[in-house]
Parts: structure tokens; C-alpha cells; sequence
């Protein structure tokens, strides 16, 4: 019996986003290359399923446990080296808006912004 398990993940991603890239059909691009289409067609459900998990272990791990409301306060914006208190922190998001905060936000709580800031530009 072989112990020999064949071309890995990244190997079949590369033909995958030659497919797409090229803008061929699977059929056309296996028979072009010598590949078993069965095999483009599994790793491309394949992949996609470990996305979709990957998508929703971010969301799980992301997802806020509780929304909570604060007050803000919109007024014209004074130069970007505008003082700021000492116990407060200035966090610059581009096109003039800017967030003052009581303290620190945690690492999660950025990359939910940042992630929520990404959604509205695409």
C-alpha cells in the first residue's frame, strides 16, 4: 500500500486561481493541464467549506456578547494634532473621523472595526 498522498492544498489553490484568473471552465483547464477534473471540483468544494468554517470561527470568536449604546458627539473636526486628555486615546479612521476613547479598546474590539469599516467599502 502507498504511503504517497499527492499535491497538497496550496498546489490545487494555485490551479484553482489559474481557473479563475484565465477565466476558463474546470473541464477545459483539467483537460489542458492533465488533471482529473473530479479532483478540481473536490478541492474547490473543499476549499470553499474551509472558508465558510473559517468565516464563521472569526464571526464566533468576534461577535460582541453584549451591545452596549455610548454617547457621542459630532462637531467640526480641529487639525488632526488636536490635544487630547491624557486619559484618553485618539483613534484616526481616515476621511476626518476620528474616535476619542476612555482607555485602551482590546485587540478584539479593533478588529471588529476594522472589519466593519472593510464591509462598508466593499
Amino acid at each position: 500500500m502507498s504511503t504517497s498522498r499527492g499535491p497538497g492544498q496550496a498546489w490545487w489553490e494555485m490551479h484553482l486561481d489559474a481557473i479563475a484568473r484565465e477565466g476558463i471552465g474546470a473541464t477545459a483547464y483539467a483537460q489542458r493541464e492533465g488533471l482529473p477534473v473530479s479532483s478540481l471540483y473536490y478541492w474547490r468544494r473543499r476549499l470553499k467549506a474551509l472558508e465558510r468554517k473559517a468565516q464563521v470561527s472569526v464571526k464566533a470568536v468576534a461577535a460582541p456578547v453584549a451591545r452596549q449604546f455610548v454617547p457621542v458627539s459630532v462637531g467640526p473636526l480641529a487639525a488632526v494634532d488636536h490635544p487630547v486628555a491624557a486619559d484618553r486615546h485618539v483613534l484616526v479612521l481616515g476621511a476626518g473621523l476620528r474616535l476619542e476613547l476612555p482607555g485602551l479598546p482590546s485587540p478584539q474590539w479593533l478588529a471588529q472595526v476594522r472589519q466593519a469599516l472593510t464591509e462598508q467599502v466593499h
